[in-house]
């Protein structure tokens, strides 16, 4: 049997604009929605290969869509806006729910998706069972200098926005104005004190050499996640393209989480989170 067709699929978020999305049926009942990173789209990453597995290992159907700004999708592109994109997220929920009429049985998320599956396990703490962060980030206030420069929060207290550009997947550059706004919003957030209010399983997997969120995010996050377990994998960096292994690995560490997952939902062992109407 071969990889089901990815259809397309569109839905609107609650500020009015419409999210392009792929949808991969394999006939289940349950959904997988896969999250996108930061000035990435729905086919960046692995998601594709993520969405393929899924289909044919686990029998599993997957909606990847683009955040607001980002892809296909409208919206404006900026940095930050992280729960601008949990509500993009629960919108896709909704999606699924009322649209296809499915069961949305984990949220998947890469780096800064990492971060907002993370934060909707926070904001919504009943409504997905399992939640998987690859290689989100800690320690919010990390990445900012790396990113703009040692001085950019004394040109953004001058200036009050810059003008800033970054390589979009498939080499696109994007031109966007960095707000002091934005840079506040992440320097303030405190993933670990929003990790306290998850009631949903969680699994991360995470990289050991990775260079742009460092293992120790990864590994962090154990003592505020009360149901969580961590994969390391050896050698691998941010995007786990160091070596072919790397993408085999994580593939395979969300797909088997996911039918572990059903497996105990479908023999009655479920903790906690029940599917509810987004």
């Amino acid at each position: 049997m071969g990889v089901p067709e990815a259809r397309r699929v569109a839905f609107t978020n609650p500020r009015g604009q419409k999210l392009a999305g792929l949808f991969v049926d394999a006939g289940s009942e349950d959904v997988v929605i896969l999250c996108h990173g930061y000035a990435a789209t729905k086919d960046g990453f692995h998601l594709p290969a993520i969405a393929e597995a899924l289909a044919l290992q686990a029998g599993t159907s997957s909606l990847r869509f683009d955040f607001a700004g980002n892809g296909e999708s409208e919206g404006q592109f900026s940095f930050g806006g992280y729960y601008r994109e949990v509500e993009d997220l629960h919108a896709a929920v909704g999606f699924v729910r009322r649209e296809l009429h499915k069961h949305v049985a984990a949220v998947v998320g890469h780096s800064k998706g990492g971060n907002v599956v993370l934060l909707y396990g926070s904001v919504y703490p009943h409504e997905v069972p399992l939640i998987i962060n690859v290689a989100g980030r800690g320690v919010m206030a990390r990445g900012i200098q790396e990113r703009f420069g040692a001085d950019i929060q004394d040109r953004l207290a001058t200036a009050g926005a810059v003008e800033q550009s970054v390589k979009a997947d498939g080499g696109r550059v994007i031109k966007y104005m960095l707000t002091k706004e934005a840079v506040d919003e992440r320097m303030k957030m405190d993933m670990f004190a929003e990790a306290t209010k998850i009631k949903a399983e969680v699994l991360t997997v995470h990289g050991s050499a990775d260079r742009v969120i460092p293992i120790e995010d990864g590994r962090a996050w154990d003592a505020h996640i009360p149901r969580h377990r961590l994969i390391e994998v050896e050698g691998a960096d941010h995007n786990f393209r160091a070596a072919p292994e790397h993408k085999q690995q994580v593939v395979e560490a969300i797909v088997a989480k996911v039918v572990e997952a059903a497996g105990r939902r479908r023999s009655g062992v479920v903790e906690g989170v029940a599917d509810r109407q987004a």
